[in-house]
């Protein structure tokens, strides 16, 4: 799962993760087995990403602008990562 290897390298802020969309599509694109499209909708789904309507990113607070970043939310990460542990 991706978010236990950013969890090596980013902070979690208010619960959430917040990465690059670049960074973001890199990571999903690395396996071929599904498109981004797909993947992201998966993720959506299950409330990784908090995100706006049609969309995968949210804006976000970068110093003196706002950018658009994927904002992944930890707390369902958890949720998840429990659940697979018990089967």
């Amino acid at each position: 799962m991706i978010v236990s290897v950013l969890l090596e390298d980013y902070p979690i802020v208010s619960n959430r993760i917040i990465i690059s969309r670049e960074y973001f599509k890199g990571l999903l694109e690395q396996n071929n087995y599904m498109k981004f499209k797909d993947k992201t909708k998966i993720y959506k789904d299950l409330n990784f990403i908090l995100h706006d309507k049609n969309n995968y990113t949210l804006p976000v607070k970068d110093e003196k602008k706002t950018v658009r970043k994927v904002v992944l939310n930890h707390n369902t990460y958890l949720t998840v990562k429990s659940l697979s542990s018990e089967v």
